[in-house]
């Protein structure tokens, strides 16, 4: 029978190993960097106008696209103000990394939304009413496309990946 026997400390190794565990029990480091990384992608997609799958965003209805433009030469879609591509945030719960957006409108881009007047006694004469294209609109509702910012590519798990092998490695080397 062929053997090979260790002898002597095993302290750097067990250190090593502890080191590893502790990663396991509380990974809210490496999450934290992880959401950092998850947020730079994201706010990746304002500068593409792209959705994590690649797909571009629905484009400007022409008139707005033209008013906005008259305004704020050279803003793209969803970056008029830059609020929502600055606005992405992220927190780690426990073993949990969330990462998105708390503005009151960041689902209606996301998602996409049929905006309508409020309900008034069940009024079907009610109207939005707003300026485009330099007239004044009265509409029944505004359909507003979905234009995917948040998600999850390919990209981002390699990050996931890589940002615990360089916490696994750091562990190693301590």
């Amino acid at each position: 029978m062929a053997q090979i026997r260790l002898t002597g400390t095993m302290r750097e190794i067990t250190s090593a190993l502890d080191r590893i565990a502790a990663i396991g029990r509380n990974p809210s480091r490496v999450l934290a960097a992880v959401g950092e990384e998850l947020i730079q992608s994201t706010q990746r997609r304002f500068e593409t106008q792209t959705a994590p799958d690649g797909t571009p965003w629905a484009p400007l209805n022409p008139h707005y696209a033209a008013d906005k433009a008259a305004v704020r030469p050279g803003a793209g879609i969803l970056t008029y103000t830059q609020h929502l591509r600055r606005g992405i945030s992220r927190y780690v719960d426990g073993r949990t990394l969330v990462w998105g957006s708390n503005l009151d409108y960041a689902a209606v881009h996301q998602f996409g939304a049929v905006i309508k007047p409020k309900a008034g006694g069940g009024d079907p004469k009610k109207s939005l009413h707003f300026a485009l294209g330099g007239r004044t609109l009265m509409v029944r509702s505004v359909t507003i496309p979905a234009r995917p910012y948040l998600g999850f590519t390919a990209e981002d798990r390699l990050t996931v990946i890589e940002e615990l092998e360089d916490a696994l490695a750091r562990a190693m080397r301590a």
